[in-house]
């Protein structure tokens, strides 16, 4: 099925083309202006809601001109379709100089309208929409329960929304016993199960009802406690691809039971973080989900984060390399204290705590921004160089060496 927007400035005009529209069943309106929108707002609306059609009513021809060329310039391929009573020489030839290609004539006769919706398609067959999107989607994915995903999560995105130019989305996709609300002490609010009910008619107006501020980022909850194994993984994939056009990073926490909906949207993260601790339960269960990427496809894209790492543990990390089979991207120091202090007043940990920085320089390194000042090197205590830091900095440290 098609979607559109209706752009036009007489109710009754708006209502015939809306019966139309809802007897052919081809087409589906998303929203109707009643006002000529502005080119931004046209242009924020054609890139978020993602309408396949615009019928562009053209009682004031100038200004219908102007919102047809934005049509033409914001490059999604969005057709246009003009609503005359009248038929102007001059105004049919201007119209096609900014991209329109399809006039209907007011009152509308049903079988134009299906013709044109029939050719719209065809074209659309041939060429798809496209949309600026973000590619910076980050999925987060415990090795079991308890292992502190959910913590990762939201610290890794917090930073990121700190430091970052753009927005940030944190998404808690773990429908069975989702933490980021807890974490952050969030109780009330919409969630994830609402945006899946209204997936098909998301917009901008829908999304923001959804979406919950805490701080300088989005947070979109797993909402309340039920069974949902009847998710439908194209509703979610529905859900992120919206959420991909408005946001330039998204934190996806997810349950680990590797759900068909969890397996869709991890096929559109950039990289996936398994967290695990450097317990044996956990690395049994870590190596099963890595086998289960692998055979999966998935593999390529994915990367260990150990949490909770102990100064005195049974293994190196590269030990648990060669029993995971996956490079070790993040070792996390363990801090219960200010974890907790965090959790108690339902925010992040400390970013000039040493778990805060670590979390502040793998933030930064995902979005491609500079590490932060706080992460400068001091000179270390003699009980620090028994402490088990980030691999990845261990490496550079060699290095430099």
């Amino acid at each position: 099925m098609l979607t559109s927007i209706v752009i036009c400035p007489h109710a009754d005009r708006t209502g015939e083309l809306s019966a139309n529209l809802s007897e052919l069943g081809h087409v589906r309106v998303l929203r109707t202006f009643q006002q000529y929108p502005s080119d931004e707002e046209l242009d924020r609306f054609l890139h978020i809601a993602g309408p396949s059609i615009v019928f562009l009513g053209t009682e004031d021809t100038r200004r219908a001109l102007e919102l047809a060329l934005a049509t033409d310039r914001a490059g999604t391929g969005t057709q246009v379709v003009a609503l005359s009573s009248a038929c102007d020489p001059q105004f049919l030839v201007e119209s096609m100089q900014v991209g329109i290609r399809e006039f209907l004539s007011l009152p509308l006769e049903p079988d134009r309208l299906y013709e044109a919706v029939c050719r719209i398609t065809d074209v659309l067959e041939r060429k798809p929409l496209a949309f600026k999107s973000t590619d910076a989607v980050f999925g987060f994915l415990p090795a079991k329960p308890g292992d502190g995903a959910s913590t990762v999560a939201v610290n890794v995105s917090s930073a990121i929304a700190r430091r970052s130019p753009g927005n940030t989305l944190l998404a808690d996709f773990d429908l069975n016993l989702g933490m980021v609300a807890f974490l952050l002490k969030i109780t009330n609010g919409h969630s994830i199960l609402d945006a899946i009910d209204v997936a098909d008619r998301m917009d901008d107006a829908l999304w923001n009802s959804l979406v919950l501020k805490r701080d300088s980022m989005d947070v979109l909850c797993s909402g309340r406690l039920e069974s949902r194994s009847d998710v439908d993984p194209s509703l979610a994939e529905k859900i992120l691809h919206f959420a991909r056009r408005s946001y330039s990073t998204i934190c996806i926490d997810l349950s680990g039971n590797m759900e068909p909906f969890s397996m869709s949207l991890l096929g559109q993260c950039r990289e996936i973080f398994l967290v695990c601790t450097s317990d044996v339960p956990s690395l049994h269960f870590a190596r099963a989900k890595v086998q289960f990427l692998r055979e999966s496809g998935l593999l390529d894209r994915a990367s260990v984060v150990i949490n909770r790492s102990a100064i005195l543990s049974s293994f190196s990390i590269d030990d648990m390399e060669k029993l995971l089979g996956l490079r070790i991207r993040l070792s996390l120091q363990n801090d219960p204290r200010r974890v907790s202090n965090a959790m108690r007043d339902g925010t992040y940990v400390d970013p000039k705590s040493g778990l805060g920085r670590q979390f502040e320089t793998f933030a930064a390194s995902l979005v491609g921004l500079d590490s932060p000042s706080t992460t400068v090197r001091r000179k270390r205590r003699f009980i620090e160089h028994f402490a088990i830091v980030p691999s990845d900095y261990q490496a550079s440290e060699k290095k430099r060496r």
